[in-house]
């Protein structure tokens, strides 16, 4: 058996049996401790609500793009007993990795580790970590772990994508935990009101590579707002919750959600890769590359080094255009949208120079498809989906077909 399914089944049992074991002993009476039992761990309030803790814990965000939001998860205690476990849910992408999640395709389990384990692996990556104890009554809390207890035995049967997330499991088990009580949010303010795509922006700013990935396939949906529960951050989410309530369904009284208590497990802080080059930098690099060459063909006549680079703009774009149009129609990690990325970035120019090249007319191409790139570049101030970062992309293609147009102009004459 691999191992990493051995380490699966070792923390599930484990998390079965702590569950067990609190749910067994956190009734409305507590009895007393046998002689065997460490009864001086925790001095239980007559109303049990002690007895088991429950909080959430955010763990600040990486520039990686796995871990780009942050993560947020359950912490569930029972001190009087030593248990300690933290549910965490897990992306499963298997073996196609950040492919499988941009197809759609990736999975989401919750497993429950050791708290000690989990703050040492959170300490490797150099990352921070927030508790927040929750303010659920004593019979919530064993609902609570209940239902992660049962969500953990079911294994990987979630969907993971910008919809389906850490945060919305959190805000679910929240609402499921709840006993004659529902949760209300206060109104929406700050960053809230933006529309997704600038939401989407603010919240991976940190790294401008997941931004350029997540800008090229959202398409329309970035004007779009989804429903405000699915577009929580785990760093936005202790700031909604401190001013969220429970509300009681029998008279309407209601209390906060956190119960002030916060400390911090780590002392570190957000992860930063090494220096590398920005998508803008990289893209204008190879513009200006571009231009230089170009430059030499016409000025030296080296036109072997340009066909090869028209040969390999014209592949990736080619790719490009197809990854675009699988994510439109395959993925279900934006919804099935338009994507402004499909104009310049698509399989047709391929088709139609293989179908054409060979006509005696064919240049006249080239002027029309620069024509289509400058309009497509102008709409840039009027169509959010558009950044520097992809447009200078445009702007190579532009350079190269307009480069070609000319030379079929000069050479008809």
């Amino acid at each position: 058996m691999p191992g990493i399914i051995r380490r699966k089944l070792l923390l599930m049992l484990l998390a079965v049996t702590a569950t067990i074991t609190a749910r067994g002993q956190c009734a409305d009476t507590i009895s007393p401790a046998a002689p065997s039992e460490k009864a001086d761990t925790l001095a239980v309030l007559p109303d049990s609500s002690n007895f088991v803790t429950a909080s959430l814990l955010i763990i600040s965000s990486t520039t990686d793009i796995y871990s780009v939001f942050g993560h947020t998860a359950f912490r569930m205690e029972c001190p009087t007993h030593q248990l300690d476990y933290v549910f965490t849910l897990e992306n499963d992408s298997g073996d196609g990795g950040i492919a499988t999640f941009f197809a759609g395709k990736a999975k989401a389990y919750y497993v429950a580790v050791p708290t000690q384990q989990f703050l040492e692996d959170i300490g490797k990556e150099e990352r921070s970590i927030e508790q927040y104890e929750l303010n659920l009554s004593h019979h919530e809390k064993q609902e609570l772990w209940r239902n992660l207890d049962n969500d953990m035995m079911e294994g990987a049967h979630r969907r993971f994508n910008l919809q389906n997330h850490c945060v919305s499991t959190v805000i679910e088990k929240l609402h499921q935990s709840l006993i004659q009580e529902r949760m209300e949010w206060q109104p929406w303010q700050g960053v809230m009101l933006m529309n997704n795509g600038d939401l989407l922006r603010h919240y991976v700013r940190h790294s401008r590579w997941a931004e350029f990935l997540f800008m090229s396939f959202i398409g329309v949906k970035y004007e779009e707002r989804s429903p405000q529960e699915m577009r929580i951050s785990p760093e936005r989410l202790p700031i909604e919750l401190a001013r969220a309530t429970f509300v009681s369904s029998i008279d309407g009284t209601g209390r906060s959600v956190l119960t002030g208590k916060h400390k911090s497990l780590t002392a570190n802080g957000r992860k930063t890769q090494g220096k590398m080059l920005s998508p803008t930098a990289l893209f204008a690099v190879i513009l200006l590359l571009v231009v230089l060459l170009t430059w030499g063909e016409w000025r030296w006549r080296h036109q072997l080094a340009s066909r090869w680079l028209d040969g390999v703009l014209l592949v990736a774009q080619t790719l490009a255009g197809i990854v675009l149009l699988a994510i439109m129609f395959g993925s279900d990690v934006f919804g099935h949208c338009w994507n402004w990325y499909l104009i310049p970035f698509n399989p047709l120019p391929l088709l139609i120079w293989t179908c054409f090249h060979k006509q005696k007319n064919f240049g006249r191409i080239y002027i029309i498809y620069t024509v289509v790139l400058a309009a497509f570049i102008a709409l840039t101030p009027f169509i959010s989906q558009l950044d520097v970062p992809h447009q200078l992309l445009v702007v190579t293609l532009a350079v190269r077909c307009l480069s070609k147009y000319l030379e079929y102009k000069k050479n008809i004459k």
